[in-house]
């Protein structure tokens, strides 16, 4: 029995850093599609439509359990979509730096709402991986030029509020253990799915111009799109397994790959102080693993 849900730990902890690993990367193929004229508020729309299709066709063949609308469905969709969706938007009319600051301040939230909806209070070890893991984000992120990280205009409160929902979100899905991950993870699309709208609309986007696409254009927003389904599918197998708040110090791992991928694809030079910071980043994210290995044992 410990050993099977040993197996049953690191498969969630891989699942959770494949989801972290897809969106620290996308900023590439995003990159590539606002080469090609289509920002990424638009190409949300498309990639959120495309997973709502997809994986509405195969998670339902598949599921175990029957769909059935809840009062945990509906909040985990606003919390997805509020977080994705605000956190594109907050960047796209905002400095990078001081959102991207502002969103990964979910740590914080995380451990108070796991704490008080989910009596998940940590032990000492699991404070200190807490704190390395965000001291690790802070590493990353901050920059003294930029100011403290409170909010100063909507955009900013928009990333913060991200934030916040990003943390619900994780200890909503863990709360709903009873919910098969199909329906959790059509929820988040369909989430997203109406805040792009809705953004968009806010915004005055132009969504009809992906009607005008070249076939490799939609090739990649198709190929986005089932990145988006694998990635929530396992988040949400792995936030079944996990605790809110050692799975949020596993998805920072999202900012390692990021910095990684920039330096290695876009030439982007990472400085000393982004290295400790992932490296504090990974060292957290691997003790919290070996802390649930041992507390198991204990068990």
């Amino acid at each position: 029995m410990v050993e099977r849900s040993r197996h049953r730990h690191i498969l969630s902890v891989f699942g959770l850093m494949f989801a972290a690993g897809v969106w620290g990367a996308l900023w590439f193929p995003y990159r590539w599609l606002a080469a090609h004229a289509i920002g990424p508020d638009i190409a949300q729309i498309a990639n959120y439509a495309i997973a709502v299709t997809l994986g509405g066709v195969v998670l339902f063949g598949v599921m175990k359990r029957p769909w059935a609308f809840s009062k945990e469905i509906a909040w985990m969709g606003i919390s997805a979509g509020w977080s994705n969706v605000g956190y594109v938007f907050a960047i796209l009319h905002a400095d990078v730096m001081r959102i991207t600051l502002l969103f990964y301040l979910a740590p914080v939230w995380t451990l108070a709402l796991a704490w008080f909806a989910l009596g998940e209070k940590p032990n000492r070890y699991g404070m200190l991986v807490f704190v390395l893991s965000f001291a690790g984000a802070i590493c990353m992120l901050w920059q003294p030029a930029l100011g403290a990280p409170v909010p100063k205009n909507g955009y900013e409160w928009v990333a913060l509020s991200g934030g916040v929902a990003f943390a619900l979100n994780n200890v909503l899905s863990r709360k709903a253990s009873h919910i098969d991950p199909a329906v959790k993870s059509f929820s988040v699309w369909s989430g997203c799915l109406i805040m792009a709208l809705l953004a968009t609309v806010l915004f005055k986007g132009q969504p009809q111009v992906l009607a005008q696409m070249p076939v490799d254009v939609w090739g990649v927003l198709i190929f986005i799109g089932c990145l988006l389904v694998m990635a929530s599918v396992l988040m949400q197998v792995g936030l079944r397994y996990i605790g809110a708040t050692q799975a949020i110090v596993i998805m920072l791992f999202e900012l390692v790959v990021a910095a990684l991928t920039t330096w290695w694809i876009a030439g982007e030079v990472m400085s000393l102080r982004e290295w400790i910071g992932g490296i504090m980043i990974v060292a957290a994210s691997l003790f919290s693993g070996q802390l649930a290995h041992t507390e198991e044992e204990h068990a």
